[in-house]
């Protein structure tokens, strides 16, 4: 599994030249604790998060962004993914074409696609969704015939 099938899309970025206080606002009314830091050009430059607010002085997001930002690319395996979030203790990974923000992995990323997968007891079709699905897309078995299958990401 890659990371284009499990990243948030619509990932909300803020320019390098915002306040911090446009990041907290930003970061409270979405419910996030981090946003990727884009420039004039929308190229990813560093990443904001809730520690650099409460823990760095500044009156710009640039003057206390994490520079040095770890990024994959849309076809970079789960596994991994999995591995860099554990590995290095961050809580997210922005996802980079061209040197621009094409979506973003989570820990709550990684934990959906957990909860996602149902197995079709009667044929084996994997079916992704948060609830059981109402019959099977390949035999047409009831909800009944699914369970709920816990594989850890990447797997």
């Amino acid at each position: 599994m890659k990371a284009r099938e499990i990243m948030t899309r619509d990932v909300i970025c803020i320019a390098d030249d915002a306040s911090i206080e446009d990041a907290a606002r930003l970061m409270a009314r979405n419910r996030i604790s981090g946003l990727p830091v884009i420039n004039s050009h929308g190229m990813l430059i560093g990443l904001v998060t809730e520690h650099d607010l409460i823990a760095k002085e500044g009156r710009t997001v640039k003057e206390i962004m994490t520079r040095s930002v770890i990024s994959v690319s849309a076809d970079t395996e789960v596994e991994q993914i999995q591995h860099l979030l554990t590995n290095q203790r961050i809580r997210r990974v922005p996802v980079v074409e061209n040197g621009k923000v094409i979506g973003i992995v989570s820990r709550s990323d990684l934990v959906r696609q957990i909860a996602m997968r149902w197995v079709c007891g009667v044929c084996g079709e994997i079916v992704r969704s948060l609830d059981a699905p109402k019959y099977c897309p390949r035999c047409g078995a009831n909800a009944s015939a699914f369970t709920h299958e816990v594989v850890p990401p990447g797997m």
